[in-house]
């Protein structure tokens, strides 16, 4: 198989992955991902095709990855958390790499000391994507997020690093304390600063070229995504650290691109929708990766006499046990520390005298129940994933032994993947019960609140997209959003109470139409097209679709199709003035808002209608048939604004589309809520596509 059929292959078992995400709920995306590599590797795919250069693969997927979640990070919460995140990414780091490199050594000695280090380096940074992506049982503070979120940023670098360094000891043979330290010092702090510099300079060239007039958002946004690649492979070259670079870059973005204008705010629309693609498509990839692993790993090592399976999966269970049970008391530790200072900060604010300050602080246990159960929690929220499978994948094929002897290698690899499997496990199925989720359904918008936040937010995107050219347009789109808000505060939306005496309303517009089709008043064409734009309206309220009168449209338009026909080749004018049907179009309109007028006031006493719904409906009418008659005095030049409004329609309906989505994702709303919102959206697309 060639390895471009090989990456087709990934790409839609990514896709897969997704569709399935929407229907399968309590199940990660990285673990639905890794079942389907296992599918795939039972069905023979293997990944002995892609054999890739290990600093390509690193550039490939863990720069991309680590700038994207460097400039979504919170950088005031991560720098008051500092002292925190840095003991996690850092300190548990080392302390994560000796414990499993003594321990894996120790039980299996025919692994070198180095490459047992450069396991344990891979298996300390946690994949934070794995964390967002898990099941939405779970309840995280915002303090635990922070940690977590800060922690898998940083400790990325210092696994990578570390990593780096232990092969470079594995390869050579020799390793010197004193000169490790200081080529690590080196490569960390040259990093972050060549990281800053870069992007500084990417920011000066960014500002340069916007003055000389180039706003085109596809050349900005393709400049975001070749920025981690050009940043790594440029720190690398001159010798410091590629990933600390990425991560320095993508942390201070924000500091130097604070432009603001419609097209910075559309540009930044454009990019935020690319990198959410393209991290997940990266992710997937990586994890669809894993599961064809898995099998092939397995069975590779299944077959070795070197090593029995027993003892293999005992080596995946005591590593899994050491990278759990390290980051369990590490918290421990945090949570006593933490709770140490509370208390001396409570006891001075009290005025407490310096003995009793230290009689409160010998009184504070180590662990107690409460707090053993945050730092378990917090240490399973902390799976390993794409960045630790993506690390070992760059190990040197030259671990691979002689014939005869177990590659070390696919071992090391098959010790990553076990682990990685167990940590997801446990996040996705242990996790929820030790953090449930405190709200429950109760997480769940109501479909009002949904549809008014959604309608907001496009609100807010149409006005970041608003130019010169647009404005008139735009603030129309607009306005038509805010009155949509206002019918669904007042309860007057198209599920209100009134929606029976609307679709009356409806039938008596198609009655008015049909009547003039039959009479030769209109032209065929012009009076089906006003009864498509009835039957979407009709749609928009009940939902359902009446096949009946659908057929006798369709026979209706089937009688008079060759009269229509005749007519248009006839009339020399219809193609004369392209403006002349539109004007047909707004009479019979008028002339059938008119008829629904007339038959709303002949209800007004009557005692089976409600007064205030007739009236209320009668309001709205007549504001319809006062814009469609000043429509029509003018029609060309208000065609002109109608063409960049439907533009701004279709735009303002796909963002509805996206923030559904989102919501969905999130957890915001059920899928019930986000498919009934959906569809409503879908509805008045077809009306919008059906007017045009």
């Amino acid at each position: 198989m060639s390895t471009f059929t090989f990456v087709l292959i990934l790409g839609a078992a990514v896709l897969v992955s997704s569709a399935i995400n929407q229907v399968v709920s309590g199940v990660a995306t990285p673990l639905i991902q890794i079942g389907i590599g296992v599918l795939l590797a039972f069905a023979g795919l293997t990944t002995s095709n892609f054999q890739v250069d290990p600093e390509l693969f690193l550039v490939l997927f863990i720069a991309p990855l680590l700038y994207h979640e460097a400039r979504n990070t919170d950088k005031v919460a991560l720098w008051s958390n500092r002292a925190k995140v840095l003991s996690l990414a850092v300190g548990l780091v080392v302390v994560t790499i000796l414990c499993i490199g003594f321990t894996l050594h120790a039980l299996e000695p025919t692994i070198p000391l180095a490459a047992a280090f450069a396991l344990g380096a891979a298996l300390g940074p946690t994949d934070a994507v794995a964390v967002a992506s898990l099941s939405k049982r779970v309840s995280l503070k915002r303090r635990q997020s922070i940690l977590l979120s800060g922690e898998s940023l940083i400790n990325d670098a210092s696994g990578v690093v570390s990593f780096q360094f232990s092969i470079a000891a594995l390869t050579t043979g020799t390793f010197s304390l004193i000169s490790a330290t200081g080529a690590f010092l080196v490569s960390f702090f040259g990093g972050i600063a060549f990281g800053l510099v870069l992007a500084a300079l990417l920011a000066f060239l960014v500002s340069r070229v916007r003055d000389l007039g180039l706003e085109d958002t596809t050349f900005h946004v393709l400049l975001e995504v070749l920025t981690p690649f050009a940043v790594f492979l440029t720190a690398e070259h001159v010798g410091v650290s590629g990933i600390l670079a990425v991560v320095a870059a993508g942390l201070s973005y924000s500091f130097f691109n604070r432009d603001l204008g419609p097209s910075i705010a559309r540009m930044k629309i454009v990019s935020s929708s690319v990198w959410r693609v393209l991290s997940f498509v990266l992710n997937g990839l990586v994890f669809v990766l894993l599961g064809i692993q898995l099998p092939h790993a397995m069975m590779g090592m299944w077959e070795e006499k070197a090593i029995s399976n027993g003892e293999l999966l005992f080596l995946v269970l005591v590593i899994s046990a050491i990278v759990i049970g390290v980051r369990t008391l590490w918290f421990v530790g945090i949570s006593y520390v933490g709770r140490k200072q509370v208390a001396q900060a409570e006891q001075r604010n009290s005025g407490g005298t310096p003995e009793q300050v230290r009689r409160v602080l010998r009184s504070i246990r180590l662990v107690t129940p409460d707090s053993l159960k945050e730092s378990l929690a917090l240490a399973l929220a902390g799976p390993k994933g794409a960045i630790t499978l993506s690390i070992m994948f760059t190990l040197p094929w030259s671990l691979n032994a002689a014939p005869g002897v177990f590659s070390q290698r696919e071992f090391l690899i098959f010790l990553a993947c076990g682990v990685i499997l167990v940590t997801l496990l446990l996040a996705n199925f242990a996790l929820p019960a030790l953090l449930p989720d405190e709200q429950g359904e109760k997480n769940y918008a109501t479909d009002t609140d949904a549809s008014i936040e959604v309608l907001r937010a496009t609100i807010e995107e149409l006005a970041a997209r608003q130019t010169r050219e647009n404005r008139r347009a735009t603030q129309t789109v607009m306005a038509q959003y805010n009155d949509r808000i206002d019918r669904i505060k007042q309860g007057t939306g198209e599920q209100d109470d009134d929606s029976v005496l609307r679709l009356e309303a409806l039938e008596w517009e198609q009655e008015y139409v049909l009547s003039a089709i039959d009479e030769e008043r209109v032209s065929p064409v012009v009076g089906y097209r006003m009864l498509r734009r009835i039957r979407q309206s009709k749609n928009l309220i009940q939902r359902d679709r009446d096949v009946l009168w659908l057929f006798g449209i369709i026979a209706r338009r089937a009688a008079l199709v060759s009269r229509s026909i005749t007519r248009t080749l006839l009339d020399s004018n219809v193609l004369s003035d392209g403006f002349e049907e539109e004007r047909e179009v707004r009479q019979l309109q008028a002339e059938s808002l008119e008829y629904v007028v007339k038959n709303l006031r002949a209800r007004l006493d009557d005692p089976n209608y409600r007064t205030e719904h007739v009236s209320s409906l009668m309001v709205q009418v007549q504001r319809d048939l006062r814009r469609v008659k000043r429509i029509g005095r003018d029609i060309g030049t208000v065609a002109r604004v109608e063409d960049k409004a439907t533009e701004v329609r279709r735009a303002g309906f796909l963002i509805e589309l996206e923030h559904i989505q989102q919501m969905y994702e999130s957890g915001r709303i059920n899928r019930h809520t986000a498919k009934h919102m959906r569809e409503n959206v879908h509805m008045m697309q077809l009306e919008l596509e059906d007017k045009v």
